[in-house]
């Protein structure tokens, strides 16, 4: 057998406790998104709760259509073939595939088919994939649905217009039903569901997603994941999907930092995070202690709120030779073992081995072209070996025993449009509120602190629809639905109604036009690393009424930052970047990042001042940030790729292993050119 159990006795007990639900497993009552879900959807959320912290499931995208030792030709519609089978002799115990296999832009689907050929080909490798014992993931890149452009096209203001009441809800429901025919086709030879994770619109705390935190704000967030699953579930009858909530790493080990995105308990059924190592420093120290201080952190929520935990993704991206770190695998493995809450997580799965030179996840064997034997494979091979980590062979009978009870869903209100602190241009707001599971006997909304009420109109589905005169510079929206057990719900939202004012294209920002609101601040930018915190001060700023405050605390990532997209501004005119700053003196490393062309260049400052003064960096001082390629390491910042800067960024990286707390205070971002230069005088000191 596999592992290398050493006692009959002790392997029999560790099967027979996956294959078998105990007593009480059985008489379990689980609490899903869908109260309506398949027998086999609960029985698949069932066993992965009942596996929690004996085992971790691994799993690969694309295991079966995409790898260097695989040799079938065409789209591998079904394909059984794997690199990891091919590696270790055994199959991964999820199979992951993408939105964008449906839409024909990877395998098993092509743009050459069409949408029922495409949904026919990942049923049919979906399909051989559960019958190989494995669980399915679906995961969501859907290219731009207000420009055309891919995923990574940030421009466009896509969530607000693909939402009820913007200009491309009609195309993004289009997309939803084409995955909702899929999923209602996903059955096996008996005709039975075949349930899947479907993770949407993940790594949103980042800024390279058009849903990402950049040009979405946590509020627009909640409601795009909302409408999906009430979409997917209440409108098309999609109940074979267990739903997945996957932020991008890392939060400190901080629940709350976690959270900022999260649309619910009553939406999501699977915690996760995405978490990829760097391969100039693989398996560092500080990398592992913030895998697993965010793990048991994960895990510990998860098990509060009675849902799954899982690294939803993972890796480091394999060098073909010259990995700096030979076992990385199986030291990434104990460490999170070697948590008693991290070790709850259910499954941990990486990316697809498109190819070499960073597209590779999994170590290959006798692979073609020379290639051999990958110098990880020997590590990966133990990884495989290691008792806590589960391949197919040991995933068991997920589906037998009994059916697990789910909890009675309870009413739930929410406002979908206006989105909470937007801009209302309108003379008449339209307000649009989501009730599911439920039909209030009243539902009305009512203004600032007034105590009129205006009433709601049932209109499409489950939707509540008004519209509010709004006056001044902003409102308050108060909404409240009641119910016939006498139990209601409430909402406030702001919406501001004064549009700010316009900034030229050379500021990055004054911070000037958040109304003095930390929340819309906070929404503009992006963060990263370490926990940073952002907000608005009037006490230590150049001009104007306000300033930044930057407070930053490195611990295990050894970085932290924020960003904001430009949306392809033009600089060639400029030849430097300026603004205001007051240091802390803690010494540390402040990169200044800008994304030009598509690459991205920085410059250094040191942080050991701690006089506030103008800072001004020309544009020649900036070179390619040293992760970017080898070939784009050539690269220079011309006036020509300033004719496309795409976000700004400014972080703090440590200079040394100790954790660091400090702030920084930042004011009027901008360039310029020579010509032309403004002074600042140095800002009070005090906070």
């Amino acid at each position: 057998m596999k592992k290398g159990w050493v006692s009959f006795t002790g392997a029999f007990v560790l099967s027979y406790s996956l294959l078998m639900p105990s007593a009480q497993a059985q008489e379990r009552v689980i609490n899903l998104v869908d109260a309506e879900a398949s027998t086999s959807t609960r029985q698949l959320f069932s066993y992965l709760q009942r596996i929690s912290g004996e085992k971790v499931l691994f799993g690969q995208q694309h295991a079966t259509d995409e790898g260097l030792t695989i040799t079938g030709s065409g789209l591998r519609a079904g394909s059984t073939e794997s690199e990891v089978k091919n590696s270790v002799g055994d199959y991964p115990a999820l199979f992951g595939w993408d939105t964008l296999s449906l839409d024909g832009y990877e395998k098993p689907g092509s743009l050459e088919q069409s949408a029922a050929e495409n949904r026919a080909n990942l049923i049919k490798s979906m399909k051989a994939a559960h019958e190989l014992g494995g669980i399915l993931t679906l995961s969501t890149h859907p290219h731009n649905f207000v420009t055309g452009g891919d995923f990574y096209d940030t421009s466009g203001h896509v969530v607000k217009n693909i939402l009820p009441g913007g200009s491309h809800n009609a195309k993004f429901n289009e997309w939803l039903d084409n995955i909702a025919a899929f999923a209602n086709d996903l059955k096996d030879d008996e005709g039975k569901d075949i349930p899947l994770i479907f993770r949407m619109f993940h790594e949103q705390t980042g800024g390279w997603f058009w849903w990402g935190a950049q040009t979405t704000s946590a509020a627009e967030y909640k409601e795009l994941y909302r409408y999906t699953v009430e979409y997917l579930r209440d409108v098309k009858g999609v109940d074979n999907f267990l739903y997945a909530f996957s932020p991008g790493a890392s939060f400190g080990g901080d629940e709350e930092k976690y959270l900022i995105t999260y649309p619910g308990d009553d939406y999501v059924d699977v915690l996760g995070f995405d978490q990829y190592d760097n391969p100039n420093n693989p398996g560092s120290e500080g990398f592992l202690n913030t895998l697993v201080e965010d793990l048991s952190m994960l895990s510990k929520l998860a098990e509060s709120k009675g849902k799954i935990s899982a690294l939803t993704e993972y890796g480091i991206g394999l060098k073909t030779t010259g990995n700096l770190d030979t076992q990385w695998f199986t030291k990434v493995l104990d460490a999170i073992k070697a948590d008693p809450d991290a070790r709850k997580i259910s499954y941990m799965q990486t990316w697809a081995n498109f190819g070499l030179n960073g597209n590779l996840f999994v170590p290959y064997k006798n692979a073609p072209n020379g290639l051999g034997d990958h110098e990880l494979l020997p590590d990966f091979i133990n990884f495989y070996k290691d008792p806590y980590s589960a391949f197919s062979k040991e995933v068991g009978n997920i589906y037998g025993g009994a059916v697990p009870e789910t909890v009675t869903e309870k009413p739930f209100m929410h406002i979908v449009s206006p989105i909470d602190r937007s801009l209302s241009l309108q003379k008449e707001t339209p307000i649009i509120v989501s009730v599911v599971q439920g039909k209030p006997k009243d539902i009305y909304y009512t203004v600032n602190n007034k105590s009129k009420k205006y009433p709601l109109i049932k209109g499409d589905g489950y939707y509540y629809e008004g519209s509010a005169s709004l006056k001044g510079d902003k409102a308050t929206i108060h909404v409240t639905a009641e119910f016939a057990d006498g139990t209601s719900q409430k909402q406030t939202i702001q919406v501001y109604l004064k549009e700010p004012e316009k900034q030229p294209p050379t500021v990055v920002d004054t911070f000037e036009t958040y109304y003095g609101d930390d929340e819309r601040l906070q929404a503009a930018f992006a963060t990263q690393g370490d926990p940073l915190k952002l907000s608005l001060t009037s006490n230590v700023k150049t001009e104007g009424s306000y300033a930044l405050k930057y407070d930053y605390s490195l611990a295990g990532a050894g970085y932290t930052g924020m960003t904001k997209s430009l949306e392809s501004v033009d600089w060639s005119g400029a030849d430097s970047i300026d603004f205001w700053l007051k240091a802390d003196g803690k010494n540390q490393k402040m990169v200044v990042q800008l994304n030009a062309g598509g690459i991205a260049f920085e410059a250094y400052l040191s942080l050991a001042s701690k006089t506030a003064c103008e800072i001004s960096i020309p544009f020649s001082e900036f070179k390619p940030a040293p992760w970017e390629s080898a070939e784009r390491q050539k690269e220079t910042l011309t006036a020509e790729r300033l004719k496309n800067v795409r976000s700004f960024s400014i972080y703090v990286n440590a200079t040394g292993s100790e954790p660091v707390n400090g702030t920084l205070y930042l004011d009027n971002i901008r360039v310029s050119s020579s010509v032309v230069k403004t002074d600042f005088t140095d800002a009070p000191t005090s906070d």
